[in-house]
């Protein structure tokens, strides 16, 4: 759906729904999302969203990107 509305709206997009890890967060900045959220995923481990960030932060380095807005949408 992510993909769908930023093809749609020139407006920032806000990804959630699912997201538990840096994997998640950066499959939905993929698609679009110029920011995502993580809401449940802190109920079941307290540390999820510092693990959102560190994965992140790993996937940025491993593929060389300087500024995450760069990933937005590609």
């Amino acid at each position: 759906m992510v993909y769908q509305v930023a093809k749609a709206v020139k407006i920032p997009i806000l990804g959630m729904g699912g997201i538990v890890s840096g994997e998640d967060a950066i499959e939905f900045m993929l698609a679009g999302a110029t920011a995502v959220s993580i809401g449940a995923g802190n109920f079941i481990d307290p540390y999820t969203s510092i693990k959102t960030i560190e994965g992140i932060e790993k996937y940025l380095k491993e593929e060389k990107i300087e500024d995450i807005n760069d990933i937005i949408g590609i």
